[in-house]
């Protein structure tokens, strides 16, 4: 994990309460799929893919203590993996263009407040 992305795990871990639920987690795992206009402006030329919001986003749900296989996950098409799995949140961001899930963002922004 490079700087940056360690920068952004560490501000989305402070940020996100540990009480957060699955719901919460997976609208803000969309929502910065879509759009990182979210975030702090130090954040702004920090390269975020897929790929590393499925990393980080792993990784939270584990410090969190995210249920494994939540019942809600069927909502994003993403119950064939483990929430503590990348694979898990590269199919939660899949739903945007399988499923047309658009993301809540005022919900994702009050999560980082």
């Amino acid at each position: 994990m490079d700087y940056s992305t360690k920068e952004l795990f560490y501000y989305l871990n402070e940020s996100i309460s540990n009480s957060v639920t699955y719901k919460e987690l997976s609208n803000l795992c969309l929502t910065l799929f879509c759009t990182c206009s979210i975030l702090p402006e130090r954040f702004e030329s920090t390269i975020i893919n897929k790929e590393k919001l499925a990393m980080l986003f792993s990784k939270i749900a584990k410090e969190k203590n995210i249920v494994s296989y939540p019942t809600t996950a069927s909502y994003y098409g993403a119950s064939f993996h483990n929430t503590h799995s990348e694979g898990h949140w590269l199919e939660v961001m899949a739903s945007v263009l399988k499923l047309a899930r658009e993301p809540k963002i005022q919900a994702a922004k009050n999560l980082l407040v």
